[in-house]
């Protein structure tokens, strides 16, 4: 049995991505692939579009098996922390021998070498990123040109380090070797819009970016310039969401926001995930300038910190994130045992799913027989699976998509309904 993973945020699905699942069985020979998905928030600091549970089932329709559930402190943290999650989860069910993902370099041998670079990390390579990182630079940037001078290949790597898809890539390899896992990093060459590119050409896979763009400026009906461009299952269920205005943008998230930098003081915002203590002084000192939730990022906008890093530290505090989940940086040797590997496996403690398809009871069975993780399908049974950090990443999580929730309650007017009374999407 062949089984493949993928990482991902569906934000929304759309023809590339399922051009990434049919690849991963024809080309890879995949016989079942599990998606580890972001929930109901997502790495660039913003909610998802459309809550997890219609996303899922926009993947089950398209090709996916298994669907789970990728907690909410890893889906909205850096890259290296969200691809060390990612990592974390599926190599925790001790069943995934290949995890695929897209990136513009389409080749692995380059992540690799530079994967090595960054997590042995030589010191002439640390002297020049702490160079770079002084003169006021960003992290990304710092890293990009002190990889690029490293290696003595700056246009080269300035290209591969110039996408979010290529650098969530390397951090993938990254992961992989940290942990010492066996699954094989496995790279699809990403074709279409560039990941950014809020336009999108007919023919063309489009970006996530300009199918979010098109319905936030109230384009989705007037131009049906994405039809044949989102898989019809999953272009339904979108079309569905608009139409009922159940979808969340940032500005949803505003007034909420701006209640909580009301409370907070020094000290508190620094405790936040992805804060500094200058970006909580520059909140502090703008926080009456308030409007919404993407000007205040904006307004918060430095040379030396990204507006990502800034949306992601705003999001923080909204959902009261303080650290990543415990354990997912945990350093092991690729000459570990596969019994002691199970037992300092320590990232990502349980595998939430959201969603299945029937026939992959196989699967099930297999994660179930040599997983070194609890498979979870109803939250309240979690406390008697995991332990303490578990149920505390858990909770976290939960607390997450009931802001979410609320919010979409909110805009369309139909009932609350607690994430432990969400039903699993079976297909």
């Amino acid at each position: 049995m062949k089984i493949t993973g993928i990482i991902a945020e569906y934000n929304p699905f759309h023809a590339g991505h399922e051009y990434q699942l049919t690849y991963t069985r024809e080309k890879l020979g995949a016989d079942f692939v599990i998606v580890a998905m972001s929930g109901d928030f997502v790495q660039r600091g913003a909610p998802a579009l459309l809550p997890k549970h219609i996303r899922t089932e926009m993947a089950l329709h398209c090709g996916a098996d298994l669907v789970l559930e990728l907690p909410v402190s890893a889906a909205t943290a850096s890259a290296e922390f969200f691809a060390a999650g990612g990592v974390s989860l599926l190599d925790g069910l001790g069943v995934v021998d290949t995890l695929c993902f897209g990136s513009e370099a389409g080749e692995i041998a380059s992540m690799q070498k530079l994967a090595d670079i960054l997590l042995n990390e030589p010191e002439e390579y640390k002297s020049r990123l702490q160079n770079h990182l002084r003169s006021g630079l960003s992290y990304p940037s710092a890293r990009s040109r002190a990889l690029a001078e490293y290696c003595g290949c700056k246009q080269t790597l300035a290209k591969l380090l110039s996408s979010p898809n290529n650098i969530l890539g390397l951090e993938y390899c990254k992961a992989l070797k940290k942990l010492g896992s066996q699954i094989q990093p496995v790279t699809l060459l990403r074709s279409g819009s560039a990941y950014h590119d809020e336009n999108s050409t007919p023919g063309e896979f489009p970006s996530a970016t300009a199918i979010r763009q098109s319905i936030h400026q109230g384009l989705w009906k007037k131009e049906n310039c994405f039809d044949g461009m989102i898989p019809a299952p999953a272009k339904r269920l979108l079309d569905e969401a608009v139409s009922t205005g159940a979808f969340v943008t940032e500005d949803d998230l505003s007034a909420l926001l701006h209640y909580c930098l009301l409370s907070e003081n020094l000290e508190s915002l620094c405790a936040y995930l992805d804060m500094t203590e200058s970006l909580a002084r520059r909140i502090l000192k703008e926080r009456n300038y308030f409007v919404d939730f993407r000007q205040f990022a904006g307004l918060l906008k430095t040379k030396d910190i990204t507006q990502t890093r800034i949306q992601r530290a705003l999001l923080h505090i909204l959902l009261r994130i303080h650290d990543a989940p415990m354990g997912i940086s945990t350093e092991i040797s690729t000459e570990t045992s596969a019994e002691t590997h199970a037992e300092m496996c320590t990232g990502i403690p349980y595998a939430r799913v959201l969603g299945f398809r029937r026939s992959s009871a196989p699967l099930l069975k297999e994660i179930k027989a040599h997983g070194h993780i609890p498979l979870i399908t109803k939250i309240a049974d979690a406390p008697g699976l995991i332990d303490e950090n578990g149920m505390k990443l858990l909770e976290e999580t939960t607390y997450a998509s009931n802001v979410y929730e609320s919010i979409l309650c909110r805009k369309t007017g139909r009932g609350f309904i607690h994430e432990y009374e969400k039903r699993l999407v079976i297909l």
